[in-house]
């Protein structure tokens, strides 16, 4: 469930940036980045971001997982006495009829499958040097440069033909 929310957030995250969506501010001071400097392929918004940044996202992702960072309403670490995944905190909705949180569960497995693979198209489109979102052309016609050069990129493996 974790990776398909994960994906659920970067599959957001592609269709916002190219739709223009940008924080209001600075990414970094220091290195003068204003969010609205940020490129808007997937690849090359990773590189841009700063170690700085990289290091933000890694302890909050952490306090989130060890509960450090655990509210009423956020997430909590894991207890003994709740069920496996259940991290949620005490105003955190919970389901008690097997049949509707087996469905909630399942709608949400499924939405995260969805993500996986629509991030993962995403990111094989852009390798591939077309446009993320529109491989055809997006409203504007342009495709980023390719990552990889097509014509000679499998040169060196065998040919079977």
């Amino acid at each position: 469930i974790k990776h398909g929310r994960a994906a659920m957030f970067g599959f957001l995250h592609v269709i916002l940036i190219h739709a223009g969506v940008r924080f209001p501010g600075y990414l970094s001071i220091k290195q003068d980045l204003k969010f609205a400097d940020m490129p808007a392929g997937c690849f090359a918004s990773l590189e841009a971001t700063p170690t700085l940044g990289w290091l933000q996202i890694m302890a909050v992702t952490c306090a989130a997982e060890t509960g450090f960072a655990s509210t009423p309403a956020g997430v909590t670490k894991q207890l003994d006495d709740r069920a496996a995944g259940d991290i949620g905190g005490e105003g955190w909705k919970r389901y008690d009829d097997p049949e509707e949180k087996a469905f909630k569960l399942n709608a949400e497995r499924n939405n995260g499958r969805a993500a996986m693979l629509g991030i993962t198209g995403c990111l094989i489109h852009e390798l591939l040097g077309v446009d993320a979102l529109y491989p055809i052309g997006g409203y504007d016609g342009a495709a980023p440069e390719p990552l990889i050069n097509s014509l000679n990129s499998f040169s060196s493996f065998p040919s079977f033909a």
